[in-house]
This record gives C-alpha cells, structure tokens and sequence, in this order.
C-alpha cells in the first residue's frame, strides 16, 4: 500500500484543506498561495499515478482557486471557469484514455485549454496588474495548454510512423526474444510455445500517463485472459528497477520486461521519434508504440491491434473475438 501512497498529491489536498479552513479570517494572500501550492503539488505525481484521486485534486483545487481570486477581485464566474476547464483539460485524455486513446478527439482537450485561456484573459481584461489574479493562474493553464497540444504533436508523429504498418504481421510466426521482467527474472517468448497464448503490450515508458491507464485496463480484464490460459507480459522501455516500482505503484500482477535497448520493440517495428518528447526522456532508439499481440499456442500471432488507429490495444474486448477461436488452456496463476 506504501507504493500506491501520492506524497505530493496527499500534500495538495492537507494545503487546500488549510486554505479551506483559514479562507474567513487569513490574509486573502494566505488561501491564494496555498491553493496554488496544492495545485503544483500535484502536478508533480500527475505522470506517476493516473488516480482517480489524483484527478478529483486537480479539479478541485483549481475550482477553489478560480473560486477564491473570483470573490477577491469580483470577477465571476470567470476565473473559477477557466481552472476548472483547464483542470478538465488536463486529465480528460488521461481518464477517458480507452475513448480518446492517443490520437482521437484531440479537439476536445485542446479546444478546452483555448476556452480556459480566453476566460483567463476575459478575468483580466482592463483591470491592473495584480499577482495573484495575472501570475497565479498561469501554473494550471500553462501546463494545460503545454500538455494538450503536446498531445497533437505526437498524434501527428505517431500517424506518421504507423502510416505503412508495422514489421509482424497476421499469420506469421512471432519473433522470439528473452528479456529480463521487474523481478530480473529473464522470461524467453519461445518458452509458452506449446503451453500458452501469450498477449504482448508494447509500453511507452513509466513517464506515460497513458500507458499506466492502459495497463490497469487490462489488469481489470484479467479473469477474461485466464480462462483461455493466456498469459499478459508488458514489454517497455525502462530498465528493471522502474518496471518494478511501476508495477507495484499502479497496482497490476502480470510481467513487465525491461526492453531498455528497444531491440525488441525494432524487432516489432513498434518504434518512432518523436525529437519533442525525446528532449525529456532518454531513450537513445525513439519511443516505443502503444501496440499489443496475441500469439497463439503454437507461436503465431494472431492479432495486432491496428497501426492506424493507435490506442486500439487499449481494448481488450476487440481481442476476445479472436480468443474465441483460440483452443482455452488450463487455468494457471496471474504471471
């Protein structure tokens, strides 16, 4: 439980409850700052843990804080209006990821950080320079605005890269590889040939809010894998020591294996570049694709989740079609 606990998140929520607490009676200055404290604090854990619990702090301490510069300067509704957008903005391709995926509706979270900056400006217009109301809001619609259109641009990237499909295809034989999991344990494909159907999900990297969401879907769906006797192994490329606090922090049982030189995702022609998101991480190959295959008992891959609709493998339900023709093996523990 220790490994799921947000630090900083659980430290914006004490900070906007002080700020709650003191609103009455402190220096308007004293709930201002503090809320806006909170906010960054969880901003901070935003990529690490995709909670429930995390989303709820970012609407709410953006809500109170719109709320709080609103009656300090007279400005309803709009200050509240833009952070509680900007907030929406934030998480809603994170929360909503198995609709949006990656590529999808990408109007919908750029569209609201546009809305949430015109009603900041709107907050603002003819009235002078103050600090808290011109400075304090720009935390929550900077990165809004940052991550949103961030996600356009690596659209465009990823598109691009899937345009001609990738290396595997249906029907063949999938490409054997030995990698090591979180446990530095090394877990060899070849090795469930002949005993189970093994689904590969291609992961970006623990730095990808997305692929945490993805790899919960797929832990819910798990009872649905076991009655086939297929085994899930995650495949990303961070190193052991990250796939094992990654795992443990975001609650899932299966393996996580550590392709940190990406051969394998190469091998699968599941890599593309992306020079923006590549200033921030450092993975000298590229990135890996969001991408899943379902290799069947005998070594052949029977499904691949479709290159031009990028964030496919985030539904497991478009895989239990194809399981149906997949003769079940015996039940065995989660690995």
């Amino acid at each position: 439980m220790l490994s799921r606990l947000h630090p900083f998140t659980a430290l914006g929520a004490l900070l906007a409850g002080v700020a709650v607490i003191c609103w009455p009676f402190a220096p308007v200055q004293v709930p201002l700052i503090a809320l806006f404290l909170a906010y960054g604090f969880t901003l901070l854990e935003f990529k690490k843990y995709t909670s429930n619990f995390q989303f709820s702090m970012i609407l709410i301490t953006g809500a109170l804080l719109g709320l709080a510069l609103d009656l300090r300067y007279g400005a309803w509704p709009w200050f509240t209006s833009a952070l509680v957008i900007a907030g929406s903005a934030t998480i809603a391709r994170q929360a909503f990821m198995t609709h949006f995926t990656y590529v999808n509706w990408l109007w919908v979270d750029t569209g609201k950080s546009v809305i949430a900056c015109g009603f900041y400006l709107v907050a603002i217009w003819g009235t002078s320079f103050s600090w808290e109301a011109w400075l304090l809001p720009l935390l929550p619609l900077g990165f809004a605005t940052g991550l949103t259109f961030s996600y356009v641009q690596d659209a465009l990237q990823m598109r691009k890269r899937t345009r001609f499909g990738y290396r595997v295809q249906l029907g063949k034989a999938a490409p054997d590889f030995e990698l090591p999991d979180q446990n530095g344990n090394m877990v060899k494909l070849s090795d469930y040939r002949g005993r189970h159907p093994v689904l590969l999900i291609f992961v970006r990297g623990d730095w990808c809010p997305g692929c945490h969401m993805m790899l919960r879907t797929y832990e819910r769906n798990r009872l649905k894998f076991l009655e086939k006797g297929i085994h899930v192994l995650g495949v990303g490329p961070d190193d052991i020591s990250v796939n094992k606090d990654m795992v443990q922090r975001i609650g899932v049982a299966y393996k996580m294996l550590s392709d940190d030189r990406q051969q394998v995702s190469t091998q699968y022609g599941v890599v593309y570049n992306n020079p923006i998101i590549e200033l921030s991480i450092d993975y000298a190959e590229g990135i890996p694709l969001p991408a899943s295959f379902l290799v069947d008992v005998d070594g052949v891959i029977r499904y691949v989740s479709r290159p031009d609709r990028v964030g496919e493998f985030l539904d497991p339900a478009l895989i239990f079609g194809v399981l149906d023709g997949i003769p079940a093996t015996p039940q065995v523990a989660w690995s």
